[in-house]
């Protein structure tokens, strides 16, 4: 069973007449939420009836109800042990223990005295010798008239403290001198051309007669040809056959 506080019979406690106000909010150990419907201020404790947002309705203290500084209220017990309390603290007088506490705060009060404050100021001269630096810049022009050639210009240089600072000018020189005026190339190139001509070639042919024993070479009438060989300018007799 869930504890809940109590206070012993025969103690009486003040607690004061800043009671809360219906419609306040509640807040338990669960951070559960309520709505405080009524106050009971009978004897011999004020009562507070809570309505929770599931719709139970739970009886309290009025001493167990902490104020906040939203103006709502809070319980060190959750609705639940309450409600579940119920029954057993309709047979027992629950009168909650209370205790004062000391709390000491400071603050700033006005006294309406304070004191008044006059300053002065007052001048006076003093001599202050302090050796300050001081450049001064000698600009001289030194004449040299040397001719220099393109690329070997001389630039500025430091001789020491003196910074030089070299000036030119362009003068006109008259010369003559050897100019590539052209250059002629010369290629030889070959190429193949085809031409068509008409060439008359002689061809030579042989005719070889066989003479046989028994016939003649009238009689037989056969007469062999055997042309040249192709591409052969030149043809030689050949010999008869035996």
């Amino acid at each position: 069973m869930a504890h809940v506080p109590t206070m012993q019979a025969g103690v009486h406690a003040d607690y004061g007449r800043n009671l809360p106000s219906a419609g306040a909010q509640v807040s338990d150990a669960d951070r559960q939420r309520a709505q405080l419907v009524s106050v009971n201020q009978a004897e011999p404790e004020p009562s507070a009836l809570l309505r929770t947002l599931d719709g139970k309705e739970i009886t309290v203290p009025v001493s167990l109800l902490q104020p906040q500084q939203d103006g709502s209220y809070s319980l060190s017990v959750a609705f639940d042990a309450l409600a579940g309390a119920g029954a057993a603290a309709q047979q027992q007088t629950v009168i909650p223990v209370t205790r004062e506490e000391l709390q000491v705060d400071k603050r700033s009060v006005g006294t309406d005295k304070g004191v008044r404050v006059h300053k002065t100021v007052q001048e006076q001269e003093q001599i202050v010798d302090q050796p300050l630096l001081q450049d001064e810049l000698v600009v001289e022009h030194v004449p040299v008239g040397t001719m220099v050639d393109a690329g070997q210009q001389p630039t500025m240089r430091h001789e020491g403290d003196t910074l030089v600072v070299p000036v030119f000018e362009e003068v006109l020189v008259v010369e003559k001198r050897l100019r590539l005026k052209e250059e002629v190339r010369i290629t030889r190139r070959s190429r193949e051309v085809h031409t068509q001509q008409r060439v008359a070639l002689k061809s030579e042919q042989i005719a070889i007669e066989r003479f046989d024993d028994s016939l003649s070479a009238s009689s037989s009438g056969e007469t062999n040809r055997i042309a040249p060989s192709p591409g052969s300018a030149e043809s030689h007799p050949g010999k008869p056959a035996g």
